[in-house]
C-alpha cells in the first residue's frame, strides 16, 4: 500500500499569462515559507488551453501539508484557497477549508513569505518596505490632511493594494510563480507611487487649499487612471486653478493609433510621432476637466515633470526615446526630470541646454524636496 502511495501523481492545474487576473497559483506551506508547486512536480505539461500548464506531483511529496491557492478575477479580485492534496480533482480543489477573499483571509497567513531566488528581487522588495512604504504613508496623509479621495479607476487594482494594505499586495504580487513575473508587477506599482508622490510634492509647492470634485464624484479627488481622458485632479492655488494628469494621453492618440498613424496635431501645439509612452506629469494653468477641454483652449502646457526610480543606468536611454521627443512633442513652457536615485553631472549639463532640468535624490527627508517647491513656484509665479 506504501508502494501505491509512492508511485502515485496528482495533476495540479494553474492558468498563466494573465498576472494577477489569472490563476489559481498554487503554493504549499514549508515551514513560515510559501513554494510554488513547481519544486514539487515531477513533470510539467501543456494544459488543453493555451494559458494552461499541468504539474504532476507525486502525492507523497505533499500528504498532511497544507496548500494555498492564490486565485485572480478578471477585474483584479483576489482571493484564496486553503486546502491539502486530497482536495484536487481534474487539476483544480473540489474541496477546500475554505475559499474567500484574500482581503478577509490575510491573518491566517500574514507570517509566511514567498520562496525568492532572484537577488534583484529580494533587492526591489528590501527597498519597497525602507522606502516605498513611507512614501505610502506620506501620501495617505496628505490625503487626509486636505481631505480629499485618491480614486483608483480601470486596471489599477495592485496599485490600490499597494497604497491601501501594503501587506495585501505583497500576497498578491508575490503569488506570480516567477520570480521575474513579480519583479515587472513590483515595478508598475513602484513607477506610479513614485509618481502619486511627486504629484503630492508639486502641490505643495503649488500652496493647493483644496481640490475640486469631478462630475462623477461629489467629493474632492484625484482620479488615478491610465490613457484617461479625464484630468488626475485639480486644485485652488494662489497662481489660480491648477490642472494636473498623471501619464496624460490626449484622447485622440488612441484612435490615431488603431488607424496607424500615430500622429495628433491640434493647433500647432502638439507635432510628431508619440509612442505608447505617456509624460509622467502635465500640468497646466485653468481649470480642465478632460484633455479634450485643454486641446481645445490651445493654451500650451506649463510644466511636464518626467519621474525616474530605478537607477541612472536603466533608464539613460530614455533620453533620447522618450524625454527629448516628450520636449519636440508637447513644447511645454517648462521640463523637469526627477530621479530617486543620482544623475551624473554631464547628463545634467546636456539637458540644461534642451531647458530641462533634472533635480536628482528626490525621496523622503532629502534637501532636494526644497530645490523641487523652488523651481514649480517659481514656474507658476
Amino acid at each position: 500500500m506504501n508502494m501505491k502511495i509512492e508511485e502515485e501523481t496528482v495533476k495540479i492545474k494553474e492558468e498563466v499569462g494573465r498576472g494577477t487576473r489569472g490563476g489559481p497559483y498554487v503554493y504549499v506551506v514549508e515551514g513560515n515559507e510559501l513554494i510554488h508547486i513547481n519544486e514539487y512536480a515531477s513533470r510539467k505539461l501543456p494544459g488543453k488551453y493555451e494559458d494552461e500548464v499541468i504539474y504532476e506531483v507525486p502525492k507523497n511529496k505533499l500528504v498532511g501539508k497544507i496548500i494555498y491557492c492564490f486565485e485572480f478575477s478578471r477585474s483584479g479580485g483576489e482571493f484564496l484557497i486553503k486546502c491539502k492534496i486530497d482536495d484536487f480533482e481534474n487539476g483544480r480543489p473540489k474541496r477546500y477549508e475554505y475559499y474567500e477573499s484574500l482581503r478577509k483571509r490575510i491573518h491566517d497567513i500574514h507570517h509566511l513569505k514567498f520562496r525568492v531566488r532572484d537577488p534583484a528581487l529580494i533587492s526591489l522588495l528590501t527597498q519597497f518596505d525602507q522606502l516605498f512604504i513611507p512614501i505610502i504613508r506620506d501620501i495617505k496623509e496628505y490625503e487626509n490632511i486636505q481631505n480629499f479621495k485618491i480614486s483608483f479607476m480601470g486596471h489599477q487594482a495592485r496599485l490600490e493594494n499597494a497604497f491601501r494594505n501594503p501587506k495585501l499586495y505583497y500576497f498578491t504580487f508575490m503569488s506570480l510563480p516567477r520570480d521575474k513575473s513579480r519583479i515587472n508587477s513590483l515595478k508598475v506599482t513602484r513607477r506610479w507611487l513614485y509618481q502619486l508622490w511627486v504629484l503630492k510634492l508639486l502641490c505643495e509647492a503649488l500652496k493647493v487649499s483644496k481640490f475640486k470634485g469631478h462630475e462623477y464624484e461629489g467629493e474632492p479627488y484625484w482620479w488615478i487612471e491610465q490613457g484617461s481622458d479625464f484630468s488626475t485632479g485639480v486644485g485652488e492655488t494662489p497662481f489660480g486653478d491648477i490642472t494636473f494628469w498623471l501619464e496624460y494621453q490626449p484622447e485622440d492618440f488612441w484612435s490615431e493609433y488603431r488607424s496607424d498613424k500615430w500622429r495628433y496635431r491640434s493647433q500647432g501645439i502638439y507635432t510628431g510621432k508619440v509612442g505608447l509612452n505617456r509624460p509622467d506629469i502635465v500640468v497646466v494653468k485653468g481649470y480642465f476637466e478632460r484633455t479634450t477641454d485643454f486641446i481645445d483652449s490651445k493654451k500650451p502646457i506649463d510644466l511636464i515633470i518626467e519621474c525616474k526610480e530605478d537607477p541612472f543606468s536603466k533608464w539613460e536611454n530614455e533620453i533620447n526615446s522618450q524625454i527629448l521627443p516628450y520636449q519636440k512633442t508637447f513644447r511645454p513652457r517648462n521640463f523637469l526630470v526627477v530621479s530617486l536615485e543620482s544623475v551624473p553631472q554631464r547628463i545634467k549639463k546636456n539637458l540644461e541646454t534642451h531647458e530641462i532640468k533634472v533635480i536628482d535624490n528626490l525621496k523622503p527627508s532629502s534637501d532636494n524636496l526644497k530645490t523641487l517647491y523652488n523651481v514649480v513656484e517659481k514656474v507658476f509665479e
